[in-house]
């Protein structure tokens, strides 16, 4: 009689895994499978790893404390360098634009001296920058960056979740733009870019964000972020050009499911109304994927092809001038990841040309 080996479930993995129904290694801030994908590896809790095997996996000259934390509000001497860095360089690269340097590069770090949730932002955001720079250090910036982003969304979630007071809302607005950058940031930390469920995970922070945004918008009235976000956000509207107006058009006459037409139809609404332009670039350039239907976002989940399709004509919205690192070719990583992910039966189908989607992507570079 054969013998069967039993094997005790972990119920300790990252969501990802979860979500992906694969055995995760558990490795703290961020697993081999997470790290692999180069996706955001988000846990429950976060734990100080004691096996042996995390020990062993760290990057030489590494040490447990450089990458982990103890207790989500615990700082040390990396953070204190990332305090310094991001104060003299990536606030400064972050937005550009009247009042952009008053609010990101003084009042932020200043209201974070006394608030656990904006520090973390703040150190995710200058390790990422970091990452992108320093190669040869990358996998400790991207990791350190990670580990502070989950620290981050943990507090991020529990003050939604108790508190809605006018007080919160100001700092819960400022941490979400802050996951909206990070989350296009993470690809420029990574030695290889995400895949195409990689992206959707980073797209999906950038969508939970949307309930703070619409929490309590009075209490923002009047303020110097809500002076700065009308003076930033603004710009001179982009003419639709004859050639993109056209692809939109053959693409919605394809369509037939709603939830496409849908966000089809709020992506040209968002060309022609939101994709403004001023000196500084466009600044509300990940909008649309927080705009989009919970049931158009789970046939992208399902890859669904007509989906799919209609994802990858957002590359117009992403290929237009932004002068952000943070941004940097984003139309190419996201139509490089649509085209990997679908298939040859599913190309022919819809008749993909990449070469063609890239040059649509470049339609507005030259505005």
């Amino acid at each position: 009689m054969s013998s069967r080996r039993f094997h005790r479930k972990s119920r300790s993995g990252c969501l990802h895994c979860k979500k992906r129904h694969i055995k995760c290694d558990e490795g703290r801030p961020i697993c081999a499978n997470c790290q692999r994908a180069s996706v955001v590896c988000t846990y429950d809790q976060l734990k100080v790893p004691t096996s042996p095997a995390h020990s062993s996996s760290l990057s030489p000259g590494s040490s447990a404390s450089t990458l982990v934390y103890e207790h989500p509000s615990t700082f040390d001497m990396l953070d204190l360098s990332l305090m310094h860095h991001y104060t003299i360089e990536t606030s400064l690269e972050l937005f550009a634009g009247q009042g952009s340097r008053e609010i990101w590069q003084e009042m932020v770090p200043h209201q974070a001296q006394s608030n656990p949730l904006l520090m973390h932002g703040i150190l995710a955001l200058a390790s990422m920058d970091l990452a992108r720079t320093r190669p040869n250090e990358r996998q400790v910036f991207a990791t350190r960056a990670l580990a502070h982003q989950n620290a981050g969304t943990r507090l991020f979630r529990s003050m939604l979740e108790q508190s809605r007071s006018s007080d919160s809302h100001h700092v819960l607005m400022i941490f979400s733009m802050m996951l909206a950058i990070l989350a296009f940031a993470f690809p420029h930390a990574c030695d290889t870019p995400p895949d195409f469920d990689g992206i959707l995970d980073l797209f999906s922070l950038m969508r939970g964000c949307k309930t703070v945004w619409f929490l309590n918008p009075e209490s923002l009235a009047g303020t110097p972020l809500a002076q700065w976000i009308k003076a930033t956000f603004a710009g001179h509207p982009i003419k639709m050009k004859p050639e993109v107006d056209h692809r939109f058009q053959v693409l919605r006459a394809r369509l037939k499911d709603p939830a496409d037409i849908l966000a089809t139809d709020q992506l040209l609404e968002f060309i022609h109304k939101e994709l403004a332009t001023s000196s500084d670039g466009v600044s509300n350039i990940g909008r649309w994927p927080t705009m989009v239907s919970d049931a158009f976002w789970l046939r992208v989940q399902n890859h669904e092809v007509d989906s799919l399709l209609v994802l990858s004509h957002y590359s117009v919205v992403l290929g237009a001038p932004n002068f952000r690192w943070w941004t940097t070719n984003w139309d190419s990583i996201l139509l490089r990841a649509i085209n990997s992910a679908l298939s040859e039966h599913d190309k022919k189908l819809i008749e993909w040309d990449y070469p063609a989607m890239m040059k649509f992507a470049d339609s507005y570079k030259d505005n």
